[in-house]
């Protein structure tokens, strides 16, 4: 399996963490963005939600199903936040959880949790042939593999403009 091989303008290789945003986004249409906050070493999701009908009922049920998956797994988490905040008549969806806990599977079972109880995500509606699917969950779950103990040295941010998969320092 290969991996991704990402460079700067100027040559340099840009760190594994960089090419695990760009993974998520490329696989997950559903993330309009996801960061890396260097001082928690955690990933935040970002989703946004057409209306504004999601509530504390929603968070609970995101918050429990995401407990019940780690209690199966048998690994704890040290940070599971998840907020709503409403603008302009959509809801901004933001999970947070700490890269030390987290696999592959559990970022599809949290993009598929917040598709199937909000039913309105919004998102870009881009084909992605399922070869590329399970290439990009296969780099998703080596780059959280290596990840999980070492920490970049700051933070970055990718995020969807038009088709295209941006990544800033945060």
């Amino acid at each position: 399996m290969g991996r991704l091989n990402l460079h700067y303008n100027d040559g340099g290789s840009a760190p594994d963490g960089v090419g695990l945003l760009i993974s998520i986004l490329i696989r997950y249409p559903e993330v309009c963005s996801v960061r890396y906050q260097q001082p928690d070493h955690a990933l935040t999701f970002r989703f946004t939600v057409a209306g504004s009908n999601q509530g504390e009922k929603f968070r609970d049920t995101l918050r429990e199903a995401l407990r019940a998956y780690h209690r199966i797994e048998g690994y704890p988490m040290r940070i599971c936040e998840i907020e709503l905040k409403l603008e302009s008549g959509v809801a901004l969806v933001t999970v947070t959880r700490d890269v030390e806990s987290m696999n592959e599977r559990e970022i599809g079972l949290i993009v598929d949790l917040v598709r199937d109880i909000t039913q309105s995500i919004i998102y870009d509606e881009t084909e992605i042939p399922e070869e590329e699917q399970a290439f990009q969950e296969e780099v998703i779950g080596q780059i959280l593999q290596s990840f999980r103990d070492c920490r970049l040295e700051k933070g970055f941010i990718a995020v969807r403009e038009e088709g295209r998969v941006l990544v800033y320092n945060s």
